[in-house]
């Protein structure tokens, strides 16, 4: 395979060589990677499957879960410690042949910096611990362990709240993970904010950490919170209540928004009172009626403007 290589041949005797030169091996892992998507598995997932089925490493089983080449996932590395300022000038690029020897450390002699490992479980949208086995805890510094064990930094309400349980319970995040039948990578996101806390999930962590609704609460606040950073008010406008949908006076429906200060809420009317007729209606032409209301509810203010029809 000329240009784009999947697998190494850096393996050594004590180590199942790695299937990237092997006929159809692309095709095979693509089918597999496609399927468990399919069945809504995770990266995380994907990853444990191809490194148990094809005996790879770790950080080779996430590169190939994401379908990268050697060369692409180099590139990506490159670009994304350039958005992140890491190496802005470009003066320790990472190459394919580098990140094969570090993808097959220790039985190589080029380690892994934590730099390095970090920066690929931001690319590979993981933790950092999963990019590690047994050999690579036994092989790397304690400093460097140290390090890449503390646990990352809470991102919303809800991962603070979850990592004070966990360090409350004594649990440690692998053990978390395997108690609630999710992957360390996966837990960390939630941590982090960067992955969103299911409702089978939260329930899970309910019943091991015992949080007593705490968490439950803190993921339903956070949800209502992203539906309203998704359509937030125009800048300077309060915020309102929300009013429910409901029968409108005379007998029709209005659906009224959270209250901004000049928003237009369409509403459809039902039959009107013969007195607030307008001008050449009756009764069966009026039920029909749809007009544009302009909800002037607020301090010190009290009904609907009527604006068109």
């Amino acid at each position: 395979m000329t240009g784009t290589t999947y697998g190494t041949g850096l393996a050594s005797p004590r180590q199942a060589p790695a299937e990237g030169g092997r006929k159809g091996f692309k095709a095979e892992l693509d089918g597999l990677r496609e399927r468990m998507r399919g069945r809504g598995f995770s990266v995380d997932e994907i990853a444990a499957e191809i490194g148990r089925r094809y005996r790879v490493r770790p950080r080779e089983a996430y590169r190939l879960a994401w379908g990268w080449s050697l060369e692409k996932t180099a590139a990506r590395f490159n670009d994304h410690a350039g958005r992140q300022d890491a190496d802005a000038e470009g003066r320790a690029s990472l190459t394919a042949c580098r990140l094969s020897e570090f993808e097959h450390w220790p039985q190589t002699a080029r380690k892994p910096s934590v730099y390095v490992l970090v920066m690929l479980a931001e690319i590979y949208q993981t933790d950092v611990l999963c990019l590690l086995d047994f050999a690579d805890h036994e092989s790397l510094p304690q400093r460097d362990l140290l390090v890449l064990t503390r646990r990352p930094p809470a991102g919303t309400p809800f991962g603070e709240k979850l990592a004070a349980l966990m360090d409350a319970r004594g649990l440690s995040l692998r053990e978390t993970a395997q108690r609630v039948s999710c992957s360390a990578g996966y837990l960390s996101g939630m941590i982090q904010g960067r992955r969103r806390p299911t409702g089978r999930m939260t329930a899970r962590l309910e019943d091991v950490l015992a949080a007593d609704g705490e968490l439950a609460a803190l993921a339903q606040a956070g949800e209502i919170g992203t539906r309203q950073d998704q359509n937030p008010p125009a800048p300077g406008d309060p915020p309102g209540p929300v009013r429910e949908a409901g029968p409108a006076p005379g007998g029709g429906f209005s659906l009224s928004l959270p209250y901004v200060p000049g928003r237009l809420v369409i509403e459809v009317s039902g039959p009107a009172a013969t007195p607030g007729l307008a001008s050449g209606e009756n009764a069966a032409t009026a039920g029909g009626r749809l007009a544009l209301v302009r909800d002037v509810t607020s301090p010190g203010l009290s009904g609907r403007e009527v604006t068109g029809a």
